[in-house]
């Protein structure tokens, strides 16, 4: 079970960190609360992402059954739903309002939701 949530999800969230890094890298300033919506978005499409390729896992088509693929589809459409609210949440922000820590954390928690949810999936499979 380690190395499929390794393989599905840890090597793309190293991807996604290197993404992250590389886009603050060529910034004027550095990572902060402001970025929290942008990162919580590559956090959700790389559970979209993610979300695909778990259900070609025999040992997940196994637990689900003849239903896996409708079950995927919930997942990604569940995903897709949570990233609608992160660029909902970046897009009608205040312009005048800092970003506090609160709010970035909340986004964060969006975007760690969707990655959850890919994990947990794996978990109850096995």
């Amino acid at each position: 079970m380690l190395f499929e949530i390794l393989a599905h999800i840890g090597v793309p969230l190293a991807a996604v960190a290197c993404l992250i890094l590389l886009k603050a890298s060529s910034r004027e300033k550095p990572v902060g609360w402001e970025n929290c919506n942008e990162m919580a978005l590559e956090l959700a499409i790389l559970a979209i992402g993610s979300t695909g390729g778990i259900f070609a896992n025999p040992n997940l088509i196994k637990h689900f059954g003849e239903n896996a693929g409708v079950y995927g589809i919930l997942l990604v459409l569940l995903d897709l739903f949570i990233a609608a609210i992160v660029v909902y949440r970046g897009r009608f922000r205040a312009s005048d309002n800092p970003i506090t820590a609160w709010r970035g954390i909340v986004d964060l928690f969006w975007g760690c939701l969707c990655v959850a949810l890919t994990v947990e999936v794996i978990y109850k499979s096995y």
